[in-house]
This record gives structure tokens, sequence and C-alpha cells, in this order.
């Protein structure tokens, strides 16, 4: 079965921008589908798929198109498509979005706001 998140090429496959030895603190934003496996403070953007993986620990607001939360995102999400918390993934914060996808085995702890027309990642007027 083919899901929105798994649809062309797969979520496994991308390529690791932020590696697991890598320590960020700032404003990160991509355009391009893209896996963190490090840490990183402050805020993330994508206007993509974004996949934070076992490895990653995020301590930031974080909006994308799509988000897989294989790690840790402690911080408030908005992804104007999907979320998906797989197992072993944690979300400490409120979440906005389309669709929320939460697996057994994954946390969630916070509000959550489904449905509706959530707001393009890139489209913020703070710049």
């Amino acid at each position: 079965m083919t899901t929105p998140a798994t649809a062309g090429s797969s979520w496994q496959d991308l390529r690791v921008s932020l590696g697991p030895d890598a320590e960020v603190t700032g404003k990160l934003s991509f355009s391009t589908p893209t896996r963190i496996e490090g840490r990183l403070k402050g805020e993330l953007r994508s206007s993509s798929m974004l996949v934070v993986g076992k490895e990653g620990v995020v301590h930031a607001s974080v909006q994308a198109d799509q988000l897989i939360v294989l790690g840790e995102i402690r911080g408030d999400v908005t992804a104007t498509a999907r979320v998906e918390v797989h197992p072993g993934g944690r979300i400490l914060g409120d979440v906005r979005t389309g669709c929320l996808v939460v697996k057994e085995g994954a946390v969630l702890e916070g509000g959550v706001k489904m449905g509706g027309v959530v707001a393009s990642p890139l489209a913020s007027s703070s710049a």
C-alpha cells in the first residue's frame, strides 16, 4: 500500500543533510527533501519533505510540507500536508497539520489541531 509519504521516492532513501555528528544553532531552511540526524536548536523550515531521523534531536519550531519523525522534536510543529510519528519518534509540543499519523510506539505530548488550511512553511512573513 502506498501512502502520500512513501509515494515516489522513499523517505528512507533521502540524503542526510545534517549528520549525527553535527550540532547547529540557528535557522535552517530547505527547499528539497531533507533528513536530519544531528542536533538542531532554533528554527527549522522546509517547503518539501523533512525527516527527523532516529539520531535527530530538534529543539526548535518546525515548519514543513510533510514531516516524518523517527527521532525527537521539542517545539511546535506546523506541516501543510502531513505529520507521521513513527515508533521511537517523539514530538513534545503542539502540532498543526492537515493530516496526522501517530504509530504505535510513538510519543506525542502536546495539543493537536488537524484539518482546514495550513499555511505554507516558507510563506511566513517573518523572513
